[in-house]
C-alpha cells in the first residue's frame, strides 16, 4: 500500500469496501492487509486502519456505519456514555428506522418512531442521543431497562449539573415526550 492510499484510508476512518474500491483496493488486497495486519476488519465489510486514531469508541461508530446514516447510539449505552450508570451494556443499543434489522448479537437494536434528527448530536464518527433525550427515553423504556436504573439516572443527571428540568422539559416537548416526563418528575427531582 503506498503512503497516499494509506493517507487516506487513515483519513476515512471507518470505511467499506466500497470506499476502499474507490481509493485503488480490491477485495482480495483488504484480505490480506488484514492478515499482515495492516488493517484491521470491525464487522462484514467494515475495515480500520490502526492508525486511524479511533480507538475511543469505536463500537459506537462501528454500529453508526452499519446501520446507516440515520442511526443513532441510544438507550442503556447513552446512559453509559454519559456515566449516568455503572453497568456496562452487554449490547450497544441503536435507535434506527423501523424497518431495520440484524442477527448481529452485538447490537441491540431499538425501532423509533421518534425523529432520529431531534435531540442528536454529532460524535467523533458517531452520532448518539443527547443527555436530554438519554434521560427521557431511559424513563420511557423503564420496562426494558429497569425502572430503577432509569430513575436513578436521571437522578444523577439532575444531580451532577450535567442538565436541568428545564432543559429535560424542553426536550420533553420536542420529542413529544412530556407524559413520560410528568409521570416520572416528582420522582427524579425529589
Amino acid at each position: 500500500m503506498n503512503k497516499q492510499q494509506e493517507s487516506k484510508l487513515k483519513k476515512l476512518g471507518i470505511f467499506t469496501l466500497t470506499q476502499a474500491k474507490v481509493i485503488g483496493f480490491s477485495h482480495q488486497r483488504l484480505s490480506r492487509l488484514v492478515q499482515e495486519e495492516k488493517l484491521i476488519r470491525v464487522g462484514r465489510g467494515l475495515y480500520v486502519h490502526p492508525e486511524s486514531g479511533l480507538s475511543r469508541n469505536i463500537d459506537y461508530q462501528v454500529a453508526c456505519k452499519k446501520f446507516g446514516p440515520k442511526s443513532v447510539i441510544g438507550g442503556l449505552t447513552a446512559l453509559f456514555h454519559y456515566n449516568l450508570i455503572e453497568q456496562i451494556p452487554g449490547q450497544v443499543w441503536v435507535l434506527v428506522l423501523p424497518a431495520q434489522t440484524t442477527h448481529a448479537q452485538l447490537y441491540r437494536l431499538i425501532r423509533s418512531k421518534i425523529k432520529l434528527n431531534r435531540g442528536i448530536i454529532s460524535e467523533n464518527g458517531y452520532r448518539i442521543v443527547t443527555i436530554e433525550r438519554a434521560v427521557l427515553e431511559g424513563l420511557k423504556m423503564a420496562t426494558k431497562i429497569g425502572e430503577r436504573t432509569a430513575v436513578q439516572a436521571a437522578r444523577a443527571a439532575l444531580s451532577t449539573r450535567q442538565t436541568t428540568e428545564e432543559k429535560l422539559s424542553r426536550t420533553a416537548k420536542e420529542l413529544g415526550l412530556e407524559s413520560v416526563l410528568t409521570k416520572y418528575f416528582e420522582v427524579i427531582t425529589t
